[in-house]
């Protein structure tokens, strides 16, 4: 590979030569892909498509030990950082201009312990695919509530989703994560090991390393779900919101709604703003 300018934590340029670049490939079993690269601008595409940053280098990474060389290889550069998981990455953090992309959508292991009723996944999964093998033993656990959300993002931010009302949020049933470091350790972080980042880890956001597996608590799940979407005009919404209200505060644990202004370029225009009551 050809010499990459890339941007350092510091905010200044760094420039790193041909050798260096491909001493760093020769160490992974994923790929790693420059801006010239004919599967550079598929691996860069989130599903938020505002989103438009370009990473130096992009390492798709196939293993905990890509993950632990990527990580080593930008400290030691001192290179700007980022972490793609399932991709859907609405507010776009999973990509970097200019430093080091790590892509964990490769990484899509999946094993089911229906008799302990336990599932270990790996980051680059979505809800969708999660819930495929999960549901196959009629077990499942509290998910996003749109199927294209990567099970790493939601997890780390504390996961809102259908099943809440009755088990609380994702990272209320995280069992375990096997966790990436700054300095290049991996750690696993349960109730009983690494307490402290298995704290942080259950909805404390960002910045307490890589996730490469989680390991969740599954609970049996009925086949048939019954949900739908109701729109109100924003008009009647204060009247809609206080029902609402006094109806989610006795409702029963079955039962997960949500609340919620939906609005459209078209509807800026005609000003038909709607006021969003949707339960599964």
């Amino acid at each position: 590979m050809d010499s990459a300018i890339a941007m350092t934590l510091a905010g200044s340029e760094v420039v790193l030569d041909g050798s260096t670049i491909d001493s760093f490939r020769t160490g992974l079993r994923g790929e790693l892909l420059g801006g010239d690269a004919a599967d550079y601008n598929a691996a860069r595409a989130v599903w938020n498509g505002m989103i438009d940053k370009r990473p130096a280098l992009i390492v798709r990474c196939l293993g905990a030990a890509d993950v632990i060389k990527a990580v080593n290889f930008a400290r030691e550069y001192g290179l700007l950082l980022s972490v793609r998981g399932g991709g859907h990455s609405v507010a776009g953090t999973a990509l970097c201009d200019g430093g080091v992309m790590i892509d964990l959508s490769l990484m899509r292991g999946i094993r089911v312990d229906p008799v302990n009723r336990i599932a270990r996944a790996e980051p680059g999964l979505t809800w969708n695919e999660l819930d495929h093998e999960t549901l196959a033993f009629g077990l499942a656990t509290t998910g996003g509530t749109v199927s294209s959300t990567g099970i790493a993002g939601l997890t780390l931010g504390g996961g809102l989703g259908w099943q809440m009302a009755r088990y609380g949020l994702t990272c209320d049933n995280l069992l375990s994560a096997d966790i990436v470091t700054a300095d290049g350790r991996l750690l696993t972080a349960s109730a009983s090991q690494h307490e402290d980042l298995f704290w942080a880890l259950r909805g404390g956001g960002g910045n307490f390393g890589i996730a490469t597996s989680f390991e969740y608590q599954l609970y049996p799940m009925e086949s048939t779900i019954v949900g739908g979407m109701m729109l109100y005009p924003m008009e009647q919404a204060r009247d809609v919101l206080q029902f609402y209200r006094g109806y989610t505060q006795n409702a029963p644990d079955d039962l997960t709604a949500f609340a919620g202004f939906l609005t459209t370029p078209r509807a800026q225009r005609s000003g038909d703003h709607r006021c969003l009551v949707r339960s599964p």
